[in-house]
């Protein structure tokens, strides 16, 4: 290595297993019957789950 080198680390992801949650969950909404992935902690599919504004301290939507 000379001087001017850098070293580094390999990525190796990480240590901890993704939250994984209840499997055959259906959404909640009456009539859907999408089942929802272990990795979605919410109680509705994507084209149900309720809109949420996100908080946007300082910074202009357009």
């Amino acid at each position: 290595m000379s001087e001017r080198s850098l070293g580094g680390h390999t990525l190796s992801g990480s240590e901890r297993p993704s939250k994984a949650f209840a499997k055959d969950r259906t959404c909640r909404e009456p009539g859907c019957t999408t089942k929802l992935s272990i990795y979605n902690n919410g109680k509705y599919c994507y084209q149900h789950e309720p809109m949420a504004v996100p908080r946007t301290r300082g910074k202009k939507i357009a």
